[in-house]
C-alpha cells in the first residue's frame, strides 16, 4: 500500500496545479520588539505511560497538551472514533487510533487529499495506512480547495473542533484552540457532516480524485437556536457551499458593542467591510491576525486605513503561526473552527464553524484573546508592504 500511494504522487504531480496556498510552507520572520504577554503556565506535556485525563469544554496551545486531550477521548471510546484531518503527524495520537481499530472499535479516518498523495506524507499516516486503518481521502471543490477540517467524533457522543491540526506544531509552538461538545443537536450535525464528506472521498488505494466543480450543499443546522441581538444563528455550520460566510456576516451587522477577531487568514473584504462598518457605528473592533498571511491580504490595509485596531503576532512561543480562527462578539457569542476568513474557505474547503453563546466558552475566549492581542504588535501600512516582498521573496528563493 505504501509503495502505491507514492507512486500515485508523481501521477498527482502531473495532473493537479501546485498552487494550493493552504499547503504551502510559510516562512519564519521573528517579531522584533513585541511585548510580553501575561504569565501563563506552561503546559505540562506527557512523555511516559498514558494517564487518562478529563476532556474539558475548550483548551488552548500553550496552556494545555492538546495531544493528550485528544488520545484521551479516543482511548476513552468504547464504540466507534472518527476524524477528518488536514494533516497529522501527532504520535500519540496516531497510536491511539491504531490500538482503537485493534480493540474492536470502528475507526474511520478522512485526510486532505494531499497529505496522502506526495513523498512526505507524514509517518503518522503511513502508520495507519500499514495497519490497516479505513483511510480515506477527500480534495476540495474546484483546483484549490482542500479539506482542512480538524475534528473529531467519539462514541457518536462528543465532538472536538477547532483551529488545532492534528499536528506537533500546533501543540508545541502555534497559537490554537480546541473546543469539545457533548451538546445531542451539535454531534448530531458534526455526524450527518462527516457522513456527507465520507460519501464523497475515496479510498485510499483509489489514488487521487479529480476536480470536482460543486459538492452540494452540505448538512445545515434546523433549528437555528443561538438567538444573538435579534438574529437567529446555527450551532454549527459547514463548507464547502454552506452558510458560514453569511452567518460570520449576519453576526457582525447584528454586535452592538464589541468585537474581538483573531482570524489566521482574513481574506474575505466582504467581511472585512462588515467589520469596517462595525468600528463606523461604535463597535469596538480588535483585529490579530498571523504575520505572514496578513501581508498577502489586502483587508489589513483596509482595516488599517479606517482606523480599525489591527494587530499581528505570531505562535505563542514567539515562532510558529497564530493559527486561531474566532470571534467574540458583544461578550457573549463565540465563533469557532477551521474556518478561515475568506472566499476559499466558504466556496472551496471542507470547513466547520462552532458557534455557541455558553459563557464558559465566551469568557474563557476573550481572555485568551486579551492575553493575544496584549502581545502583538500593531503594523503600518508600510510594515504589511514590507513583510508581502520578505514574503514573496523567500518564496522565490525556495
Amino acid at each position: 500500500m505504501r509503495k502505491y500511494i507514492k507512486s500515485c504522487f508523481y501521477v498527482l504531480l502531473l495532473a493537479l496545479p501546485l498552487v494550493n496556498a493552504g499547503a504551502q510552507t510559510i516562512p519564519f520572520f521573528p517579531l522584533d520588539g513585541a511585548p510580553q504577554a501575561p504569565a501563563v503556565p506552561a503546559p505540562q506535556l506527557s512523555t511516559g505511560a498514558f494517564v487518562p485525563l478529563e476532556i474539558p469544554d475548550f483548551a488552548f496551545s500553550g496552556q494545555a497538551d492538546i495531544e493528550a486531550l485528544l488520545e484521551s477521548a479516543i482511548r476513552g471510546s468504547k464504540k466507534s472514533v472518527e476524524v477528518a484531518l488536514y494533516g497529522f503527524t501527532l504520535p500519540r495520537v496516531a497510536q491511539a487510533l491504531v490500538d482503537a481499530k485493534e480493540r474492536g472499535l470502528a475507526v474511520r479516518v478522512l485526510v486532505n487529499e494531499s497529505h496522502v498523495y506526495t513523498s512526505r506524507i507524514s509517518e503518522q499516516l503511513e502508520l495507519l495506512i500499514d495497519k490497516g486503518l479505513e483511510l480515506r481521502t477527500l480534495r476540495g471543490a474546484g483546483n484549490y480547495g482542500i479539506m482542512h477540517n480538524k475534528l473529531g467524533i467519539y462514541d457518536g457522543r462528543m465532538v472536538s473542533a477547532g483551529s488545532f491540526n492534528w499536528a506537533v506544531t500546533a501543540n508545541l509552538a502555534n497559537s490554537e484552540n480546541i473546543v469539545f461538545s457533548r451538546d445531542k443537536g451539535v454531534v448530531t450535525g458534526y455526524r450527518k457532516y462527516f457522513a456527507w464528506m465520507w460519501g464523497h472521498a475515496r479510498p485510499a488505494g483509489q489514488g487521487p480524485g479529480q476536480p470536482v466543480a460543486n459538492y452540494g450543499p452540505p448538512p445545515e443546522d434546523p433549528a437555528r437556536t443561538i438567538f444573538y441581538n435579534g438574529a437567529l444563528l446555527p450551532a454549527y455550520s459547514f463548507s464547502p457551499a454552506g452558510r458560514t460566510e453569511a452567518d460570520i456576516l449576519n453576526a457582525l451587522n447584528f454586535t452592538r458593542e464589541s468585537a474581538d477577531i483573531a482570524v489566521f487568514s482574513f481574506y474575505s473584504l466582504d467581511i472585512g467591510n462588515a467589520v469596517v462598518n462595525a468600528h463606523k457605528r461604535g463597535v469596538k473592533v480588535r483585529v490579530l491576525v498571523d504575520r505572514v498571511q496578513a501581508s498577502q491580504s489586502e483587508v489589513g490595509a483596509l482595516l488599517i486605513k479606517n482606523g480599525v485596531p489591527f494587530r499581528w503576532s505570531q505562535g505563542y512561543a514567539g515562532r510558529g503561526v497564530m493559527h486561531n480562527k474566532y470571534a467574540v462578539l458583544d461578550s457573549k457569542l463565540l465563533m469557532t473552527g477551521s474556518f478561515n476568513w475568506s472566499v476559499n474557505a466558504q466556496q472551496n474547503n471542507f470547513e466547520n464553524m462552532f458557534n455557541t453563546a455558553d459563557k464558559a466558552y465566551t469568557e474563557a475566549f476573550a481572555a485568551q484573546f486579551e492575553r493575544l492581542f496584549l502581545a502583538a504588535e500593531t503594523p503600518t501600512s508600510a510594515d504589511l508592504e514590507k513583510a508581502r516582498l520578505q514574503y514573496q521573496s523567500a518564496v522565490t528563493e525556495r
